[in-house]
């Protein structure tokens, strides 16, 4: 791996840290702008380095940077939202198998999709499970699925097709890293 490839997802990483600090609480999980900046991620910068770029954010997260929606620390990982942070690596990787000139725009959204999904199955799973296990306060799966992902579909989906439009039209222009 090239210096230029470790730039990228490094820059990549900040960039999912500002999407963090764009948030509007409602809620257990706030509205925040990672979404977009993952798929970003991994539309520009491939699978490996899109899912390189939102470890690396992780991982700065958790060593104490307050990257994350209103937090950073090892105590993060106790957070029940803390799971839709964990499905940001597999959701770069998928994005990123979406990437590149060969996919139409309908190939890049439907990954950009699947992608989404992961966020949200790993999410859902990881709010049940800490709710429940950590915390204490129980919380069924229907529960958990109004609280962590009905509110935000919509908004995810239109972002998501949005952002795969961006990612393509920047593509195109040759406006990426050259990996």
């Amino acid at each position: 791996m090239k210096t230029k490839h470790l730039i990228y997802a490094a820059l990549f990483a900040a960039l999912i840290a500002v999407g963090a600090q764009i948030r509007i609480p409602i809620g257990p999980v706030p509205v925040t702008f990672q979404v977009p900046m993952v798929l970003l991620a991994g539309f520009l910068l491939g699978p490996k380095l899109g899912a390189l770029s939102t470890t690396v954010y992780m991982l700065v997260g958790l060593v104490g940077v307050p990257v994350f929606a209103g937090s950073g620390g090892i105590g993060s990982l106790m957070s029940p939202s803390f799971g839709f942070v964990i499905g940001f690596i597999p959701a770069a990787f998928i994005a990123g198998l979406g990437a590149g000139d060969g996919r139409s725009l309908l190939k890049t959204a439907g990954f950009g999709m699947i992608a989404l999904l992961v966020i949200y199955v790993s999410g859902l799973l990881y709010f049940v499970f800490i709710m429940n296990q950590v915390i204490g306060t129980p919380v069924g799966l229907a529960e958990a699925l109004m609280l962590t992902v009905v509110p935000f579909v919509i908004k995810d989906t239109i972002i998501t097709v949005l952002t795969a439009m961006f990612g393509k039209t920047l593509y195109r222009r040759g406006l990426r890293p050259a990996i």
